[in-house]
C-alpha cells in the first residue's frame, strides 16, 4: 500500500544501469555518477554475491582487468540488458547507493530504473525486488526508449506518434511512442557489445592483432564511420596474434567499413520490421516527423545521413545521446505524478 504523501517527502533516486555503464540521479544534485556497470571480486575471499567481496566498482574495476592476479575477476552482471546475476547486481547497487546517496538511502528513497523495452515481466520484478530490498519505498520501471524520448524533449503525451530508435550497448529498440505509451517495439542485440566483438574478431583475422574490448571501444568513438569519402585513422595497438609481442597498427575507417555497413543494414531492417507495425493514422507523423536516435552507437559519423538515404525519412541523432536515458529519468521523477499513466501505474 502506497502512501500519498510519500512522493512529497521521500528523496527521488533515478538508475540508469546499463549493459556498458551505470548512471545515479538524486534530486536536487542531478547526476552524481556515471560509471562502468562491472565490479571486481577477490575470488579468494568469495564470490559476488556478497558486497564484502567486492574489492572495486566502476571505472576502477575496469582498470584491473587483465592488470592483476587471476583470483582478482571482473563481473558484468548486465548483459543485453538484463539482469543474469541478481545476487551480483544487488551487492554491486548496495556499494554505489551507500557511496552516492549515503543516507538518503535510510529515508526509504522512490526509485525508478532504466529496462530494456523487451524486457519481461519477471526480469522487471526482479530488479524491483532487488531495490525494494536495498531501502526503497516504492520503485519504478521505465522503458529505456520511453526514458531517452522524456531526456530528448519530445512531447511523449501527444496523440501523434514519434519513431525512437536506440541504440544501446547490449540492446537495440525501435519503439514508436503516442499518447505517453509504446505501441509498436522491434528489438535486437546486436549494440554496441556486438560491434565491439566483431572489431575485435576483424582485426584478429585480418590484421593478426589481438586487442582488449576497451581499445576496440576507442576505435568506435575516434574513427568508426558510414561515409567511405570520410576517411579517419588511428594507431593502435595490442599483442600479435603470431608471435604474441607487442604490435601497433594504423587502422582506418576505411578498413572496418564492411562491418559498419553489416550492422547498420541489420539497423535497418529492424526499422523497416518497425514500420510494417505501425498503425497507417501514424504513417504520416513519422514521415512529418522523421526518426530519432539515442545511445553510444549514436556518435557513429554520417549515422543521420545513412538512414536519410535508405529510410526517406528526417533523422536527427538527439543531444547527449548517451546520457539523455537518465535525463528522461531525471525529468519523469521532478514531475512523478504525471507521468505514472504512461509508465502504466495508475493510481
Amino acid at each position: 500500500m502506497k502512501i500519498p504523501l510519500l512522493s512529497k517527502i521521500n528523496k527521488k533516486i533515478g538508475l540508469d544501469l546499463g549493459s556498458k555503464t551505470t548512471r545515479i540521479w538524486i534530486e536536487g544534485k542531478g547526476v552524481v555518477f556515471q560509471g562502468p556497470t562491472c565490479m571486481a571480486v577477490d575470488t579468494l575471499k568469495g564470490t559476488a554475491d556478497s558486497d564484502k567481496n567486492i574489492i572495486a566498482v566502476g571505472a576502477e574495476a575496469l582498470e584491473m582487468e587483465g592488470r592483476v592476479g587471476d583470483h582478482i575477476k571482473v563481473i558484468y552482471p548486465v548483459k543485453n540488458g538484463e539482469i543474469y546475476d541478481d545476487r551480483a547486481i544487488k551487492a554491486y547497487l548496495k556499494i554505489l547507493l551507500n557511496k552516492w546517496v549515503g543516507s538518503t538511502l535510510m529515508l526509504n528513497p522512490i526509485i525508478m530504473v532504466s529496462v530494456p523495452a523487451s524486457s519481461s515481466q519477471a526480469d522487471r520484478e526482479i530488479i524491483t525486488e532487488i531495490i525494494y530490498d536495498l531501502g526503497a519505498a516504492e520503485v519504478y520501471t521505465i522503458a529505456q526508449p520511453l526514458a531517452a524520448s522524456i531526456g530528448a524533449g519530445v512531447p511523449i503525451a501527444d496523440a501523434s506518434g514519434s519513431f525512437f530508435l536506440h541504440l544501446g550497448e547490449g540492446v537495440v529498440e525501435g519503439v514508436v511512442i503516442s499518447l505517453g505509451s509504446i505501441i509498436a517495439l522491434v528489438s535486437s542485440e546486436l549494440g554496441g557489445e556486438y560491434f565491439s566483438n566483431r572489431i575485435i574478431f576483424f582485426l584478429k583475422e585480418n590484421f593478426s592483432l589481438n586487442i582488449s574490448k576497451s581499445v576496440s571501444e576507442e576505435i568506435i568513438r575516434d574513427i568508426v564511420s558510414v561515409n567511405k569519402r570520410n576517411s579517419r585513422e588511428k594507431m593502435i595497438g595490442g599483442q600479435d596474434n603470431k608471435t604474441e609481442s607487442p604490435k601497433e597498427i594504423m587502422i582506418s575507417s576505411v578498413d572496418l567499413m564492411s562491418e559498419t555497413l553489416n550492422l547498420m543494414s541489420k539497423t535497418e531492417e529492424l526499422l523497416r520490421s518497425l514500420l510494417s507495425k505501425m498503425p497507417p493514422e501514424l504513417t504520416v507523423d513519422v514521415i512529418d516527423k522523421g526518426l530519432l536516435i539515442s545511445g553510444g552507437l549514436a556518435k557513429i559519423d554520417s549515422i543521420e545521413d545513412y538512414f536519410v538515404e535508405r529510410l526517406g525519412i528526417p533523422v536527427t541523432v538527439v543531444d547527449n545521446p548517451e546520457s539523455v536515458v537518465i535525463e528522461g529519468i531525471g525529468t519523469a521523477l521532478e514531475h512523478l505524478d504525471q507521468f505514472k499513466t504512461s509508465l502504466g501505474y495508475g493510481e
